[in-house]
């Protein structure tokens, strides 16, 4: 009896020795809890890793302006700062709210067919999952550019360019400026649509040049563009191309030149006029190419010189 009740005794505190060592986690006792001084969900250490503010509660913000807000993004286990963690062109935002199995926000591939999330199309509908919401944004502001050469992180690696070198052939011309495809649209056009009503009227156009024309055919409405490097471009331009003229407004006396654009016709498709830019409409199918618009210099007003200094 006695051993028996020695026994007893012996495993009762046992019992009560392991639930005091399993309480503080099991219950997160403050010894145990990660420091979170601003009580927003969010752990101290991992804001001031990922550049948010422990101090503020910052967490329905959204600092990279993906979609997904700072608390989710750390539930999700992605980074706040990036909006696009896993580097697969489609924003965390989207790979989380689209509700198709074929994204996920920290994996690239997510079905494993070698090509990234963001160039798959997973509604069907022609349009790859990164530019689904390209007309809704304002001005794409949440499609990052980190080397500066105006072709979206994005757009890079469908062109064959390095999102982190903005001269990715080591040819002395920005990558934006370039023409992978030798379609005569500029990579940074490639991808502007027309319904964005800022993709085209940034600073990435101020010294576009595609070359200087050759020839127009008015009965054929073939347009002949020498590009000095390459082959020469052929374009058809229709009763439905848009003709754009940028010319020079200088200020009265005060010796600035502000430019503006005016509307053209095919009468100012002159041999040795310069051809800013060119958008290809690509719901004509033709060769040479239809153009959808067509924008040229006027008298005066070519591409800005680069400075001396």
């Amino acid at each position: 009896m006695i051993t028996s009740r020695t026994t007893r005794t012996v495993l009762r505190a046992a019992a009560v020795l392991a639930v005091g060592m399993v309480t503080p986690l099991a219950f997160g006792i403050p010894q145990a809890a990660a420091a979170d001084r601003d009580h927003d969900g969010m752990p101290d250490r991992w804001e001031r890793r990922h550049g948010l503010d422990p101090r503020v509660d910052d967490a329905r913000r959204d600092l990279d302006r993906d979609g997904l807000r700072n608390i989710a993004e750390w539930r999700k286990g992605v980074r706040p700062e990036d909006e696009d963690t896993d580097g697969d062109g489609d924003d965390d935002g989207d790979e989380v709210t689209d509700g198709v199995p074929s994204t996920d926000v920290d994996d690239p591939d997510t079905d494993d067919d070698g090509t990234p999330d963001g160039d798959e199309d997973a509604d069907g509908d022609d349009t790859d999952n990164e530019d689904e919401d390209d007309a809704d944004e304002s001005c794409r502001r949440d499609d990052d550019d980190h080397d500066g050469d105006h072709v979206d992180d994005e757009d890079e690696n469908e062109l064959g360019l390095s999102d982190d070198d903005s001269d990715s052939d080591d040819d002395g011309v920005e990558d934006g400026d370039d023409d992978s495809d030798d379609d005569g649209e500029a990579d940074e056009d490639d991808d502007d649509s027309l319904d964005d009503r800022c993709g085209r009227d940034d600073d990435e156009d101020v010294d576009d040049l595609v070359g200087t024309i050759l020839s127009f055919e008015e009965s054929t409405g073939t347009l002949v563009v020498d590009r000095s490097v390459g082959d020469d471009l052929l374009f058809l331009v229709t009763d439905d191309t848009e003709i754009e003229i940028e010319t020079d407004d200088s200020g009265p006396g005060d010796g600035n030149a502000r430019r503006s654009d005016e509307e053209g016709s095919t009468d100012d498709l002159l041999p040795g006029v310069l051809v800013k830019e060119v958008d290809i409409d690509d719901d004509v199918a033709s060769t040479p190419p239809t153009l959808e618009e067509i924008e040229i210099y006027g008298v005066g007003a070519g591409p800005d010189e680069p400075d001396d200094d």
